[in-house]
């Protein structure tokens, strides 16, 4: 009987960790191309398609919103090539943004810009 009472808590928690469905986007999509869809959220997940390697996107580790959120995350190593799912968290601006080569995609660096986000 234990196990039935915990079966609806077991339920909750199992959507609450889901969470709602990845946005399907594109290569050159950015944080700021989805503001209308993700509204006053600061976390949301997004689903990249395969190749998005070759983009543009300006930083290290904390990237400017107008990056591509796919080669963000190649670069940051959270996909590979064939693309997947990335979780994004958005976060304030910065002084400056460094850029490196990692995983195959070369970032730029950018002075201060008002909005930054990080791929996990």
């Amino acid at each position: 009987m234990k196990i039935l009472k915990l079966l609806p808590v077991a339920a909750l928690l199992a959507v609450i960790a889901c969470g709602p469905d990845p946005i399907a986007i594109t290569c050159d999509q950015s944080v700021k191309d989805l503001k209308d869809t993700i509204k006053d959220a600061t976390t949301f997940a997004v689903t990249c398609p395969a190749s998005c390697g070759n983009r543009s996107v300006w930083g290290t580790d904390m990237y400017t919103t107008d990056s591509s959120i796919c080669a963000a995350a190649r670069h940051a190593g959270i996909v590979d090539d064939a693309g997947g799912k990335v979780e994004v968290e958005l976060a304030p601006g910065q002084d400056s943004y460094s850029g490196t080569e990692r995983n195959g995609v070369k970032t730029g660096n950018w002075n201060s810009y008002p909005g930054s986000f990080k791929v996990k």
